[in-house]
């Protein structure tokens, strides 16, 4: 490769394949294309002046400066430059600047992805950013109040006078794992001690073009953001304990006539009026008066900010909402006729909920299968009572945010096992709206045990972000359980288990289809920990939502965006099916990180579970921190009797790392001296052992097998006087560094070169560097600081 080296501001730069039009020690490009091969390197204390015309990116690699703090390369753009051609393939992976007063795209990226934030400076002194693929919280996990989350995955380095901000995400930004709705979206700046809000709007039209979505979009700041007051600016989501704020009254009444709305569409701000029978779609307001009854079909909605009067009432189909925003106020009469799943067998429990007001036990009785006209279809209700001798109790009376449970009766078409049907149930009264306070207790004997379970349900006729509700809730553990059975029942389950949901994914206890995603559907009872044997869960109206109100009685799922994790599943005979997720997270931790990790919840005859090194605890979900090919996952497998039985394990629902050739997942049996790549299939094994503790365990690698092309590779890394140095015989990529809770502390790419530098100002302890060459080889060394 042909390197040129020139003067630039007194400062040497390396430009590698380029053609360019030198002048005074300035770059003027006017429409001239840039990297039509390779690299444009800046390196440390260096800069690129480009003085007039277009920065055009052409078909070749990147233009690139030094990440190193305060001491990074830069490109900087006069005013007046443009640029052009930028995309997920074609960036500044690094610092640019804007002179200017003008809007600047900065068309920064890192690790791929294009990822351009827009500038407009106060002053023409100069605005600096860079762009880094990596969690918000390795800088912190400490927010401000009414800050519920920043991003997984980016946040820019902004530095320079004030100047207003528009902030971009695309799919790979996952907003879906930070915000429900880009209501709750907001620009963050880290400040040094927390992330604090900085008053933004979400553009309806993006920078980029197209209509801003969840997927992707753009964010503009109030007003212009004093720079000098953060360290880093990102995305996070308001909420849920700084709910969207309550609309005023705008003073507009529009009017429903029988066919249209007098006066236009009403919007949150405008008073809604229903003088004549409304069956037309989902609508929004301010108020809501009822001179006649509305029907709501499945997937629609009324979205109301106050009070809602009159003598009508709202006629709902199973998987329709109604939200209210403001606590106290009047709450409309319902019909909600809700549905169960459609594959109900003869014997089944159903869980449910209570989204209406008051002790609607009686109307119970109204339940009648699909193709039948017989009602009473349940023959049992029960009710779980929580603590210290506590257990299954017949239901008598239904309390408002208490989950209860019902079984199908023998009766026509639920005559025999294999006859499936739905079941309505027809639920009449006035909708419950505003905070709910259920008490909560525990067993301290047992607190993993059963009895320290408690049996809640969503009191809203429409879905609970169960995210949120966790946040709120921290007296309970950070998972919801969702009932569902795994064989016909008989009149009792010979398998029986829960879906487990936390921010890490979803484990189903069988292979019925289905989705959840987090989203609690109205009617519907799930199951919490609770941490404490005195205490209370809150439900607000924060929580809820206008839509995913169709995730009742399902089951499967996984949380969105891409993530290193997989999932084993064990089978074997009379219905066996247990599942358990392995994922790898840079917000997780070894230690127990509640709403990521998740307890076994199950009856079941035979059970598959990670096991939790210092108490023992069986997990479904284990979330570990970022990916080390060395990690060890102990695996336990239990089940209920003496007999010798064979069972499976197989690999299922891989993702991120694990779908690449650079991983290989063995299931280690020690007794067997086996190590096993489930890539090739399910791994059998018999047992008459009721516990099984010590013989499994998750590897990366075959220590049977030797890698020959990685046996030259040699990695040094030293700490010394707050500098951290790695050498190699090979050019470094890439250096992570972890604490030893497993949090990603530094992230950086290699300068081209096998010797790397880099600050370390971190405290007396133990840390993990993971390297990465230029070779394709990854080591991981472990780091004592002594400093």
């Amino acid at each position: 490769m042909k390197t040129i080296t020139m003067q630039t501001k007194k400062k040497s730069i390396s430009i590698q394949r380029l053609f360019v039009v030198v002048f005074m020690g300035f770059c003027s490009m006017l429409q001239a294309q840039v990297q039509n091969n390779d690299i444009l390197y800046v390196s440390n204390n260096s800069s690129l002046y480009v003085e007039s015309g277009n920065f055009a990116f052409g078909a070749g690699g990147q233009t690139q400066t030094t990440r190193t703090p305060s001491t990074h390369g830069i490109v900087i753009f006069a005013a007046g430059v443009s640029t052009s051609g930028a995309s997920d393939s074609h960036y500044l992976d690094g610092y640019g600047s804007t002179l200017g007063t003008s809007a600047f795209l900065m068309p920064v990226g890192q690790s791929g992805i294009y990822a351009p934030i827009q500038i407009t400076p106060s002053t023409n002194a100069g605005v600096a950013a860079a762009y880094y693929h990596s969690n918000a919280h390795n800088l912190s996990s400490e927010m401000d109040t009414g800050i519920y989350n920043v991003s997984y995955t980016e946040y820019w380095d902004v530095n320079g006078v004030n100047a207003a901000l528009t902030l971009t995400w695309r799919t790979s930004s996952a907003l879906s794992t930070l915000v429900s709705s880009l209501n709750n979206l907001t620009i963050v700046g880290y400040d040094g001690n927390k992330w604090v809000e900085i008053p933004s709007v979400v553009d309806a039209t993006s920078i980029l073009g197209g209509t801003s979505t969840i997927d992707s979009g753009s964010i503009h700041s109030s007003s212009a953001v004093n720079l000098s007051l953060y360290q880093a600016i990102s995305l996070g989501s308001k909420g849920p304990t700084s709910c969207n704020p309550l609309v005023a009254f705008s003073g507009q009444t529009k009017t429903w006539n029988g066919s249209s709305w007098i006066g236009g569409t009403p919007s949150l701000s405008d008073a809604a009026i229903i003088s004549a029978p409304y069956h037309a779609g989902s609508f929004s307001c301010n108020s809501l008066t009822l001179n006649a009854d509305v029907t709501l079909d499945d997937n629609q909605y009324a979205d109301i900010m106050y009070d809602v009067s009159g003598t009508g009432k709202i006629i709902m189909s199973s998987e329709a909402s109604v939200v209210q925003h403001a606590n106290g106020v009047g709450a409309p009469s319902i019909e909600l006729t809700k549905r169960t799943r459609s594959v109900m067998r003869r014997y089944d429990y159903i869980y449910w909920g209570t989204p209406i007001s008051g002790d609607f036990f009686a109307q119970l009785d109204g339940a009648q299968a699909s193709t039948s006209n017989q009602s009473s279809a349940f023959d049992m209700k029960y009710k779980y009572v929580s603590g210290s001798g506590g257990g299954w109790q017949p239901l008598t009376a239904v309390e408002t945010g208490k989950g209860f449970i019902t079984r199908i009766k023998n009766q026509a078409p639920f005559t025999n096992t294999t006859n499936t049907d739905y079941i309505n149930v027809k639920l009449t009264g006035v909708s419950n709206n505003g905070d709910v306070t259920v008490p909560i207790t525990n067993n301290p004997t047992f607190p993993n045990g059963g009895t320290s379970h408690v049996l809640l349900a969503n009191p809203y006729p429409c879905a609970l972000d169960a995210d949120k509700f966790l946040v709120e809730n921290t007296s309970v553990d950070g998972v919801v359980y969702i009932w569902t059975s795994a064989t016909p029942p008989g009149p009792n389950y010979s398998q029986a288990d829960y879906i487990a949901y936390t921010r890490a994914g979803v484990v189903i206890p069988n292979n019925i289809a289905g989705t959840f995603m987090g989203k609690i559907a109205s009617g519907q009872g799930f199951e919490v920990k609770s941490l404490t044997n005195s205490g209370s869960v809150t439900f607000t109206n924060c929580m809820r939502l206008t839509g995913n109100n169709n995730n009742f009685f399902k089951n499967s799922a996984m949380v969105t965006g891409t993530y290193d994790r997989f999932k084993l599943n064990m089978t074997g005979a009379n219905g066996v099916y247990s599942q358990i997720l392995i994922g790898y997270y840079p917000e997780a931790t070894l230690g127990y990180d509640r709403m990521y990790d998740a307890g076994r919840n199950s009856v079941s005859t035979a059970q598959l579970y990670s096991i939790f090194p210092t108490d023992g605890r069986k997990l479904a979900i284990n979330a570990r921190p970022s990916f080390f090919d060395t990690d060890v996952v102990p695996l336990g497998v239990s089940k209920s009797t003496t007999n010798s039985e064979s069972f499976t394990i197989s690999l299922s629902d891989a993702e991120g790392i694990f779908t690449t050739n650079n991983v290989t997942i063995f299931l280690h049996d020690l007794d067997q001296n086996v190590y096993y790549n489930l890539a090739n299939g399910p791994y059998t094994f018999t047992t008459a052992s009721t516990a099984l503790n010590n013989r499994f365990e998750v590897v990366y690698h075959d220590a049977s097998l030797q890698n020959p092309s990685f046996e030259a590779t040699q990695v040094n890394a030293v700490i010394k006087n707050e500098d951290l140095m790695v050498q190699a015989n090979d050019t470094i990529t890439e250096l992570t560094v972890f604490d030893i809770t497993g949090r990603k502390i530094i992230e950086r790419m290699g300068d081209n070169s096998s010797l790397l530098h880099t600050p370390f100002h971190y405290p007396q302890s133990v840390y993990i560097a993971k390297v990465k060459l230029a070779n394709g080889s990854q080591t991981t060394i472990k780091l004592i600081n002594k400093n």
